[in-house]
């Protein structure tokens, strides 16, 4: 399914400084696409603008080459092809059980009774969660890291073609962090798209080939994450701050000019490749770092 935006703006009151301005992009099905910027740059709001929860001011929106539909039955169509989580998954949960907040998009989709147990244990099982544990429970009382992948599961229970993920790192530890990672590869795989919107551009290194980057409302930026995020005008043009992964690389070329690494995507295998001599440079090197305060997570 591809999405597009055309010379899409948006602003909440009619007098008000417009919160997004003349954007314009395609997203192409089974891509997995980063949308980055400052706090108050428009990502929220151009999330919701996807998913149909708002409507642009002006410019148009459109699903396979045709303007997002108006009525509320072509919206319901266009929510269950265009999943949402919010940054705060709080706002999406209303049931009572864990089994019941999952089922709830299948049971709207007309999934038989006799098949939503599956689907339900599915798609817990695809973000973490044990779903014998967690089917009985109720999903106002779980952690916030929780709730962030019951949301998640409740939307993979109808296997959407795009899912636009708020922050969907936020709060959870290591191992659900990893399940996350292996869930968006997975629906790649199988030509689902992904939008990620995220502070985390270590994890926008990792799984994102694309990176929108937008700025006071304008899209500043489209194309790769890490011709944007090596760049020295980065905070100054985009208001983002380099990853520690690229700090680390641009650190450790410095050290090393006559056979620096060449992609901060693969300094461990860099390292790996290194001679005996050069090895033993490099904890040198990355002590220095950390004494200067740049290695902290």
């Amino acid at each position: 399914m591809h999405l597009q935006a055309e010379q899409v703006s948006f602003h909440y009151d009619d007098d008000g400084e417009p919160v997004l301005k003349d954007v314009s992009f395609e997203l192409r099905g089974g891509e997995c696409v980063a949308l980055a910027g400052p706090s108050g740059s428009g990502k929220s709001t151009l999330a919701q603008l996807l998913n149909g929860l708002l409507s642009p001011t002006r410019g148009r929106l459109l699903a396979e080459g045709r303007p997002y539909p108006k009525d509320a039955a072509g919206l319901r169509d266009l929510r269950r092809r265009v999943g949402l989580v919010f940054q705060f998954p709080e706002a999406q949960i209303f049931e009572a059980t864990v089994h019941d907040e999952v089922a709830f998009a299948a049971r709207r989709q007309g999934v038989s009774e006799a098949e939503v147990p599956g689907r339900v244990e599915a798609a817990l099982a695809a973000v973490g969660l044990d779903p014998e544990a967690f089917r009985p429970r109720n999903p106002l009382k779980l952690s916030g890291g929780e709730d962030r992948l019951i949301t998640l599961a409740s939307l993979l229970v109808v296997d959407p073609d795009w899912l636009i993920l708020d922050e969907p790192t936020l709060g959870l530890d290591g191992a659900h962090t990893a399940r996350v990672r292996e869930m968006i590869r997975a629906r790649q795989a199988r030509g689902r798209g992904v939008v990620l919107i995220t502070h985390d551009l270590e994890l926008t290194l990792e799984l994102c080939p694309r990176i929108l980057a937008l700025r006071r409302g304008e899209l500043a930026w489209d194309g790769s994450p890490r011709e944007l995020l090596v760049r020295p005008d980065l905070e100054s043009a985009f208001g983002l701050a380099a990853p520690l992964t690229v700090v680390l690389w641009q650190r450790l070329a410095g050290a090393f000019p006559e056979a620096p690494p060449d992609d901060p995507t693969r300094l461990e295998a860099w390292v790996e490749a290194q001679d005996r001599d050069r090895r033993k440079k490099i904890p040198g090197v990355l002590q220095q770092f950390a004494a200067g305060g740049r290695l902290i997570r």
